[in-house]
Parts: structure tokens; sequence; C-alpha cells
């Protein structure tokens, strides 16, 4: 059986989304614009920085820059480069008998930098997290050192980019 679907509410949709997107336009050169909850954002780690299970207790911070500029009615809301702060929500060690370890950090905040920032200071809030697993041994390590081998830990890959999401929305006003 096949799908209907409603052409009434495709139309609606259409009008909502051309709406919002003319909204975000004048806005934007109003002087004000509204960065939407649910807004992705790319963001990415300093190569530098080494987030592994076996490393990184739970609860520390970590600081991420913004990989490509926010970007909304075709005007630059945050600029590629502003910094934001993630926290390690979740650590467990690799163990013995190939136990592999676990980290999981989670997106917080963003701080806004170039013309646009918010009224009163506040960061943009961000949601997300990013999870690494360290691999098992495999079978034949099994076979011999059981209790001697540990599993891989758990590493955050810092050369590549993450998608993070915005928490509330926020209003940013044009400096």
């Amino acid at each position: 059986m096949g799908r209907v679907i409603n052409i009434n509410a495709v139309r609606i949709a259409l009008v909502l989304a051309v709406s919002v997107m003319f909204v975000f336009a004048l806005t934007a050169h109003a002087g004000k614009v509204q960065v939407p909850e649910g807004t992705t954002v790319t963001v990415k780690f300093p190569a530098t920085t080494k987030i592994s299970s076996g490393k990184i207790p739970e609860g520390t911070k970590l600081l991420f820059e913004l990989a490509e500029p926010i970007e909304i009615g075709g005007k630059i809301i945050v600029d590629k480069g502003a910094t934001g702060t993630a926290v390690v929500t979740e650590v467990k060690k690799a163990g013995r008998g190939g136990k592999p370890g676990k980290i999981t950090v989670e997106f917080v905040e963003l701080n806004a930098t170039g013309s646009f920032r918010s009224t009163d200071g506040s960061p943009i809030k961000l949601t997300g997290p990013v999870t690494d697993e360290g691999g098992k041994k495999g079978f034949f390590p099994w076979l011999f050192f059981v209790f001697l081998m540990k599993g891989g830990q758990g590493e955050i890959d810092t050369e590549q980019p993450y998608i993070a999401t915005v928490a509330e929305s926020i209003i940013l006003e044009e400096q």
C-alpha cells in the first residue's frame, strides 16, 4: 500500500520554512538575530589535545573551536574559530581480559565572537555527545593471555570535526 501525501500539509510546511528564512534575513539586517534551538554547528578539538579514557578523568573541561562559521540570512553571526567548552561525562578505563575503555564528551557552550553577541554576555548553550569505545582484543590474545591483555582505551579523534546542536534559542545583537 503506497503512502498518501497531503499536498496541503506540504504547502503549509513550505510556506512556514520560507517565512522563517525571511524572518531570519530581516532580523539579521535589523541588528538582532535569533540562533534557533536545534541549529547544528561544526566544531573541532585542538589537534594537540589527547582525549583518552586512560588519561582524562570524568568532569574534565575541554576547549574546542568552531570549525565553520554560523551563518543566518547570509550573514556570519559567529566567526569560525570561536571557542567553547565541552565536559567529559563518562570514563571507563580499559581493563584486563580485553575489556575496552570508553569515553564520552558532551558539548556545553560556545562563546560568540564576531560582530554579534548576546546582550547579557551569555554563551550559546550547546548539546551533543561524542563517544568512543576502545577496541576489544581478538580471540588469539585471549587464548594465551586472558588475564594479562587489556582492551584498547576509548579515544576521541581530534583530527576530525564533530556536530553539536544549539540547546536553546538565543538572540544575538550586532555590536
